[in-house]
């Protein structure tokens, strides 16, 4: 036992240490710096540079010991020494924890060190998780399934028609058959990507899991501004489409109002039922085929009673140069892929489709509209003259009415308010409370997003949902024709996402388990397809790229900008220390304090990285994915093990060393005793507080025995 007394800057310190080396002698410790007050912004700590050191060590004899760095005052606890190194633990704990030694890196907000920590899960821990496994929610059938996509398809024959006729004539069922055809290449791309990834958000989690958080992004971007078209796109139809049927006025209303009142009822609906969306997408659903098949047949006995003469005079109409031809098709079928849109919205909540019935769920779709878009679409040449398909009137309500009187267009109308006006903008809304649903998980917005009513309804989702339709129909000026240009672009562009998920998927993660996997051409293919048909939507009217970019961006530059809170509140506060007016003023007095508490408040959530081997290559590039995709001050790093010999003997080391060099970072150890499996992630979650969308894991192979699905939202990092 030895008292020292240390003279450091003009303050007297006294410590007590005992530490004995080999022999049984007491050793004094080189002696410690004073616990210094946090240092303000101004203050900068700087290590000795190497000729120094060099020069401390030559005069040895002369000068004595220099006193070690100060130490973060994270935690009040007993100092121990031994060695050069610190030792630190707990008051009235026996058995002392190793700690790395401080360092004058220290982080902006102080964060201190790290601990290592042995831990045993009990079999209560173990027994709760595994219940919560067995806890299966209701899983939708293909049928329920595929009518939430497939009113968007379905129905898009009411306002697909009216373009496709313009661009393409007579060729129109031509054009629509080929737009369906090309949903085939898609088919295996989704089936791929869901069986690897079978997380809600569709192209976001495809792209969170094989990229980044930066690329997942812009597919967040891609689908929020598509879910949010598809609505209001579904409610302007609708409003345009009953607005038509009385001579362009609704009692006195504008088409506008009526649009934002079908936004506002159905977001009621979803408040309040969302759970059950499903249900009320298929009963829209089936009004609208058996509707559709009504039409059908009474066209096809009209066609029969009154011959073709109508299609024969229509397509005496046809354009006679072949180059003119070709370019009618080419455009067409672009313009018809409007005709398929909701396809890409099918994985916004593949979790609740059953695995089995989610490749049938997509055929379901694709048969569906194949079988319906092209032929109908033949049935309005053979009936109506091209002067009244090109009248801008309501080309289906004008069929019905000729083939079966008064009757059947008022039936065609309501078909048309339910399926357009209910199931479109149900799909829109359900696509988008997923994907914000998603984004709350992995802490890109706020928490609230996440919070749902007893009903089920995601209120909060909802409601911004309602927000952002409002917002973007209104910027559009309450045009049909503006809004509907920029989802002819945001619809192929979503499926060319889903092309550059599916490549990334496989150059990346490859190893990833999955049941079937598309050939590279067929996504290659696919990609070049979307290429085309984005190309031939922009070439006629180049305009609608600008109005495209210009929504995306903003949404693009929202969601970077909550993602880069830390960063942008660093921006703040520098502009805060630059303007002494705002230090002064009453109302800004203190703002930094108030920034600094709110930052350090986004950064203590932790981040937890499961480990299973001790290189040192890895436990970097597994820090700095996560820096650089997180918000947070604390990483705990998780390693598994059945017996204490298999713990890799460098891991601990090496995680100490780390813990040093990045200094802005807490970064513990955790050992726990078990198996690696779906488990014993459930157990550690919740025994650590850290939801499974904080958790990181390495590329499990083939052979591990489960699924990425099986960890319930665990994401794979770039290890």
């Amino acid at each position: 036992m030895k008292d020292t007394t240390i003279n450091y800057e003009g303050n007297t310190f006294h410590a007590t240490n005992t530490i004995n080396d080999e022999d049984g002698d007491d050793i004094v410790p080189p002696p410690l710096a004073p616990r210094l007050p946090l240092a303000g912004r101004n203050d900068v700590h700087r290590r000795p540079t190497v000729d120094e050191e060099k020069a401390e060590e030559d005069e040895d004899d002369i000068v004595p010991p220099l006193p070690a760095a100060p130490r973060s005052p994270r935690a009040s606890r007993t100092v121990v020494h031994r060695r050069p190194y610190i030792l630190e633990q707990d008051v009235g704990d026996p058995d002392p924890i190793s700690a790395p030694p401080p360092s004058f890196a220290q982080s902006e907000f102080e964060t201190g060190w790290g601990s290592t920590s042995y831990v045993e899960l009990t079999a209560h821990d173990i027994e709760l998780a595994s219940s919560r496994l067995a806890e299966k929610p209701v899983l939708l059938e293909a049928l329920r399934a595929s009518s939430i996509a497939g009113n968007g398809m379905y129905g898009s024959v009411f306002y697909a028609f009216p373009a496709v006729a313009a661009a393409a004539g007579i060729f129109s069922p031509l054009a629509l058959l080929i737009a369906c055809l090309i949903l085939f290449l898609f088919r295996p791309i989704l089936r791929e990507l869901g069986s690897a990834i079978r997380m809600n958000g569709a192209i976001y989690s495809y792209l969170l899991q094989s990229s980044g958080k930066t690329m997942a992004l812009v597919g967040a971007a891609a689908i929020f501004l598509d879910s949010v078209a598809t609505a209001s796109v579904s409610a302007a139809t609708a409003s345009a489409y009953l607005s038509g049927e009385f001579d362009g006025a609704l009692y006195g209303m504008k088409e506008a109002a009526v649009a934002l009142g079908i936004l506002a009822l159905l977001a009621v609906v979803g408040l309040f039922n969302l759970r059950g969306s499903s249900v009320l997408a298929a009963s829209f659903t089936v009004v609208h085929l058996a509707t559709m098949a009504i039409l059908m047949i009474a066209s096809v006995i009209a066609w029969a009673r009154h011959g073709s003469h109508t299609l024969r005079e229509n397509w005496e109409l046809r354009p006679r140069n072949g180059t003119e031809v070709a370019k009618a098709i080419f455009y067409g079928t672009c313009l018809a892929f409007l005709g398929v849109t909701g396809f890409e919205t099918i994985p916004t909540y593949i979790e609740n489709i059953k695995p089995s019935s989610y490749p049938r769920t997509l055929d379901v779709c694709i048969y569906t509209v194949l079988t319906l878009n092209a032929p109908l679409m033949l049935l309005v040449y053979a009936l109506l003259p091209t002067s009244d398909i090109l009248s801008g009137g309501n080309i289906l309500s004008l069929l019905a009415e000729q083939v079966a009187g008064k009757w059947l267009r008022i039936l065609v109308v309501v078909d048309c308010m339910l399926v357009i006006g209910g199931g479109g903008v149900l799909l829109g809304m359900v696509a988008m409370s997923s994907m914000l649903q998603r984004l709350a998980k992995d802490r890109v917005i706020p928490s609230a997003f996440f919070r749902t009513l007893p009903t089920g309804g995601a209120h909060w989702s909802i409601l911004f949902f309602l927000f952002v339709a409002v917002i973007l129909y209104a910027s559009s000026g309450f045009n049909l024709v503006t809004i509907s240009s920029v989802f002819a672009v945001t619809f192929p562009f979503v499926l060319l996402l889903y092309s550059v998920s599916n490549i990334l998927l496989k150059f990346d993660r490859d190893r990833l388990p999955r049941d079937y996997q598309a050939k590279l051409g067929v996504t290659v293919l696919a990609f070049l397809a979307m290429v085309v048909v984005l190309a031939g939507n922009i070439i006629p009217t180049p305009k609608i790229l600008g109005l495209f970019l210009a929504y995306f961006i903003v949404v693009l530059a929202c969601l970077v900008g909550l993602q880069s809170r830390i960063q942008l509140a660093r921006v703040a506060m520098w502009l805060y220390d630059q303007n002494f007016t705002l230090q002064k003023w009453r109302y800004t007095k203190g703002w930094d304090s108030s920034i600094v508490r709110w930052m350090t408040r986004l950064r203590k959530r932790p981040v937890c990285v499961w480990v299973k081997v001790d290189d040192i290559y890895n436990l970097v590039e597994a820090i700095l994915y996560v820096r650089k995709n997180e918000m947070t001050a604390r990483i705990i790093l998780l390693h598994a093990y059945e017996n204490a010999i298999e713990i890799p003997t460098e891991m601990e080391a090496n995680v100490k060393i780390l813990d040093e060099a990045f200094p802005g970072i807490t970064i513990d150890l955790i050992f726990l005793k078990g198996k690696f499996n779906p488990i014993l992630v459930e157990a550690a979650s919740a025994k650590l507080e850290v939801p499974k969308s904080q958790m990181f894991m390495n590329t499990m192979g083939c052979s591990h025995g489960f699924s990425l699905s099986d960890y319930g939202g665990v994401r794979v990092a770039n290890l």
